[in-house]
C-alpha cells in the first residue's frame, strides 16, 4: 500500500484522529473541503484497519460513487469488497468492504465493523446517529459541510482538516471567476416541510429562463476557452433538466442528463464513463443532486447553477466544489448562477473559503433562512467603476474605492455580474463590523509589541489588517494605546502563529 507523501495537513488529520480515539472520541467528523483529498486520508485509515485485521465499512452516500471508491482503493492497493446488489466485486470475505448508505438502509443481517468510514455523513442523519451510538464501533464522518444541525449530538470532535482558500494558494485547487446571470425568480414561492422552496415552484420559474442559461453558457464558453467547454449544470428538478437538456441540444451542444429516469445503473456508468473521457461526445451533464457530492471529473471548467436554495448552504457549496478541481491546463473554472445562491450565501460563502470549519455550532447555516436581496442591496453590492460585485471597501478588480450608498437602484436585469466570492472580508462575525476600531486595535498591538521601531510596528498592523480584510486601511497608522478585544488579539496571534510555522517551514 504505497501512498507516496500524504500533504503536510493530511498527516496532520490523521494523526488527530489518532489523538481522538486515544482521548475517548469514538464518533468524530472529519472537516475536509474539496479538493483536500478526504478519500486518500480515508483509504489510508482503511489500509491501516487491514494490516490490523480490523473490519472496516466506506459508506457512500450515493450508489454512483461506490466505484470511483473502490478505484481508489485499487490503486493504493487495498484488498475490498463491495456490498451492492449483482455487483461484480461481491466478496464477503474481505476485511474493508465499500458500501451504499442506500444499500445499507435496505440489507438486514450485516455484521457490525470495527471502524466506518462516512462519506458526506451530514446527509444520513438517522443511519450515522445508530452507529455513533453503538460503544462497539469507531466512526468518522467525512464531510466538507457539517451544517446540519443533528451532528452535534453524533460527533463528540470536529477535526478541520484545511480550507478552501489555502487549497487554492497552494494550487489543488483552481480559483472560480463567478457570475451572477438572469436570475429564477422565488418571490412568494411555496415552501415544504423542511423550509426549501417546492420543486414544482423552482420548476416552473426556472424554465421561464431557460433561454438565459443556454445563451450565457454560450457567450462565455466562447469568451474564455474560445469554444464548448466541459460543463456541468444543476437543475431545479428532472424536468427542469430535461428542458434545459432540450435547450443545449437544439442549439447542437451535446448535453446528457443524469437521474432516476436513467432506469438502470449501466446506463448511468455509460454517460459517466463517456463524460470522464479527455475527447468526450459529452460537452455537458445536467442532474438536480445525484452529482452534487463526491463527482469529480478533473477538467470540468464551467458549473452552471439553476437550482435555487432558500436554506442549503451545504447544497450550493457541493455544488460548486464540483468544478474546482484541478486539471493541466486549467487555470480557472467559471460559474454562471441563474439561482441567486450565490448573493445569497456570499458572506457565509467568504467564511467558510477563509476559516473553515472548527465546531458544530448550533447557530447552523443549513437551520437559518437565507434572505432575498433587494434590487437596492445587489446595486449597493456593485463597484460603480468596474461593475465588479464585491462585499470590501475597495475593488479587488479595478482598486475603485466604495461609494457611499446609493438612493437609487440601477437595474442590471439581462446582463451578467461577476462576483468576487474569495474576497477575504467576512463582516459575520460581530467585532469585524467597526473595521475603523479593529485598525485602532492593530495600531495599539503593534505599538506594544514594537515601540522602540515605529517603521516596523506601522509593517505588522498593516499586514494584519490586510490578512483580516484582504485589501490596505484607508487610515493612516499612528501609535496607539486602547485595550484591543479579546477576539482580535487571538485573530493576530493566530497569524503570528501561522507565520512562524510558515518561516520554520522554509
Amino acid at each position: 500500500m504505497d501512498f507516496g507523501n500524504l500533504r503536510e495537513y493530511q498527516q496532520k488529520c490523521i494523526h488527530e484522529l489518532r489523538d481522538g480515539i486515544v482521548d475517548g472520541h469514538r464518533s468524530q467528523v472529519l472537516v475536509a473541503p474539496t479538493g483536500s483529498g478526504k478519500t486518500v486520508i480515508a483509504s489510508y485509515l482503511l489500509g491501516e484497519a487491514y494490516n490490523k485485521g480490523s473490519k472496516a465499512f466506506f459508506i457512500c452516500d450515493r450508489v454512483a460513487l461506490v466505484d470511483q471508491t473502490s478505484t481508489t482503493l485499487d490503486k493504493y492497493g487495498i484488498p475490498h469488497g463491495v456490498i451492492q446488489a449483482s455487483h461484480w466485486r461481491h466478496r464477503p470475505w474481505e476485511p474493508i468492504q465499500v458500501i451504499s448508505a442506500q444499500t445499507l438502509a435496505r440489507r438486514k443481517g450485516i455484521s457490525d465493523p470495527d471502524l466506518v468510514l462516512w462519506d458526506e455523513c451530514h446527509s444520513s442523519a438517522q443511519s450515522v446517529l445508530d452507529y455513533c451510538s453503538n460503544p462497539k464501533i469507531k466512526v468518522v464522518g467525512l464531510t466538507a459541510t457539517p451544517f446540519s444541525k443533528w451532528m452535534g449530538k453524533a460527533f463528540s470532535q470536529v477535526i478541520n482538516c484545511t480550507t478552501t482558500n489555502k487549497l487554492i494558494d497552494d494550487k489543488w485547487l483552481v480559483p472560480l471567476k463567478c457570475f451572477a446571470a438572469t436570475e429564477i425568480d422565488m418571490k412568494g414561492a411555496k415552501l415544504k416541510f423542511d423550509g426549501e422552496w417546492q420543486e414544482s415552484e423552482i420548476e416552473s420559474r426556472g424554465i421561464k429562463i431557460i433561454g438565459d442559461v443556454v445563451e450565457e453558457w454560450i457567450t462565455k464558453t466562447h469568451q474564455f476557452f474560445d469554444g464548448p467547454a466541459k460543463s456541468i449544470v444543476f437543475s431545479a428538478t428532472v424536468a427542469h433538466g430535461a428542458e434545459i437538456c432540450k435547450g443545449f441540444q437544439d442549439r447542437g451542444y451535446n448535453f446528457q442528463q443524469i437521474s432516476y429516469l436513467d432506469g438502470n445503473d449501466d446506463r448511468r456508468r455509460a454517460l459517466i464513463d463517456e463524460f470522464r473521457k479527455p475527447d468526450s461526445e459529452i460537452i455537458g451533464l445536467v442532474s438536480c443532486e445525484a452529482l452534487a457530492k463526491g463527482f469529480d471529473v478533473t477538467d470540468i471548467k464551467i458549473g452552471v447553477g439553476a437550482r435555487p436554495y432558500r436554506k442549503s448552504f451545504a447544497g450550493h457549496i457541493q455544488q460548486m466544489g464540483r468544478v474546482m478541481r484541478p486539471h493541466e491546463g486549467k487555470d480557472f473554472a467559471l460559474w454562471l448562477d441563474h439561482s441567486g445562491n450565490v448573493l445569497r450565501f456570499l458572506a457565509d460563502m467568504q467564511d467558510l473559503f477563509e476559516n473553515g470549519v472548527d465546531s458544530l455550532r448550533d447557530e447552523n447555516f443549513d437551520d437559518k433562512v437565507k434572505k432575498e436581496k433587494t434590487e437596492e442591496e445587489k446595486a449597493d453590492m456593485k463597484c460603480h467603476a468596474c461593475g465588479f460585485i464585491h462585499s470590501l471597501q475597495v475593488c479587488p478588480s479595478c482598486g475603485t474605492e466604495r461609494r457611499a450608498k446609493r438612493s437609487k437602484v440601477e437595474n442590471s436585469s439581462g446582463a451578467m455580474s461577476e462576483v468576487d466570492i474569495n474576497g477575504k472580508q467576512v463582516t459575520k462575525h460581530d467585532w469585524q463590523k467597526d473595521i475603523g476600531l479593529v485598525w485602532r486595535e492593530l495600531c495599539s498591538i503593534a505599538t506594544s509589541m514594537k515601540p522602540n521601531n515605529l517603521v516596523a510596528a506601522e509593517k505588522f498592523a498593516l499586514a494584519q489588517y490586510r490578512n483580516i480584510f484582504g485589501v490596505w486601511p484607508t487610515s493612516r497608522y499612528k501609535p496607539e494605546s486602547i485595550t484591543p478585544r479579546p477576539e482580535v488579539r487571538k485573530k493576530v496571534t493566530q497569524s503570528v502563529i501561522a507565520f512562524r510555522h510558515r518561516m520554520k517551514k522554509k
